[in-house]
């Protein structure tokens, strides 16, 4: 049904595309995590590009709110309901996509001395099970439906860093740095025919990472100076590599994304990923 509807309010709204792709171009687009900042960004830009794109949100109230936006910017986008918690994913297959964004995540902040195993276990469940079930997912239905598709997997350059009262996220997303990398030489080894991409954003000014940084305090503190003074060291090491405009990092993925051979690695910015190259070299030699 969507595709349909969304054919015939393209006809009728060309003028809204900065640029159209040929027919034979366009592609059923789900992006996970799209209700707000980059994963909006780049939903919009592919939607703008004449693109058929599903918008991923937790909540129906956050669905609701990304279609009062859509309506407001006249942007011809589909939300549904994607929560990562849960373990039915049936929608999608109903969805005959050719690209899978992974891009939604959470984190919570917190020492390893403190933090909550419940806290743990919520972004182990979104971050690493959740991505896992969905992609899963999707690689079964190509397969059973010798369909070609494309993966597009958001980990971080956090990976990489050990970051004191952020254990939980940055291993949760060296985790998807491994599993992308370990997924591409499985399809290889299988014969499937689905590429694989790795985006790894840098420190971007989006909420997120003081998000992550304040929530800290809903664990039970057992060094409480010890955490209220690290809260201060983070929001002044954040505030001085936090980058405001990742116009560029959406650009590379809608890029990557129409490509047939996508790279295997998105990065940006440039000078956040130079310093996180240089920071793995200089560890494997010390190590």
């Amino acid at each position: 049904m969507y595709p349909l509807l969304y054919l015939r309010r393209l006809l009728n709204n060309r003028s809204l595309f900065g640029y159209i792709n040929n027919g034979d171009d366009n592609m059923n687009i789900l992006i996970t995590g799209a209700r707000s900042n980059i994963g909006y960004s780049v939903a919009k830009a592919l939607a703008l590009r004449g693109h058929i794109v599903y918008a991923g949100c937790k909540t129906i109230k956050e669905k609701e709110t990304l279609e009062i936006k859509l309506k407001e910017e006249k942007i011809i986008m589909f939300p549904i309901v994607l929560n990562l918690l849960n373990n039915d994913f049936s929608i999608i297959d109903n969805l005959d996509l050719d690209v899978l964004i992974l891009h939604a995540s959470i984190g919570n902040g917190g020492s390893i001395l403190e933090l909550s195993l419940e806290r743990l276990r919520e972004v182990i469940d979104v971050n690493i099970i959740g991505n896992f079930k969905l992609l899963q997912r999707y690689l079964r239905y190509c397969y059973y439906k010798s369909a070609k598709g494309k993966v597009f997997i958001t980990s971080s350059l956090a990976a990489f860093m050990p970051l004191p009262y952020l254990s939980s996220y940055t291993s949760s997303k060296l985790y998807l740095y491994n599993l992308a990398k370990t997924l591409r030489l499985e399809l290889a080894y299988q014969k499937i025919n689905v590429k694989v991409s790795l985006i790894l954003p840098g420190a971007y000014r989006t909420g997120f990472n003081d998000l992550m940084i304040d929530n800290k305090v809903l664990d039970n503190y057992i060094l409480k100076e010890k955490a209220l003074t690290m809260t201060k060291y983070q929001k002044i090491f954040f505030s001085l590599i936090e980058e405001f405009d990742y116009s560029d990092l959406v650009k590379d993925v809608v890029r990557g994304i129409e490509k047939d051979n996508p790279s295997f690695i998105i990065s940006r910015p440039i000078r956040e990923k130079i310093f996180a190259k240089i920071y793995i070299l200089i560890r494997t030699f010390i190590v």
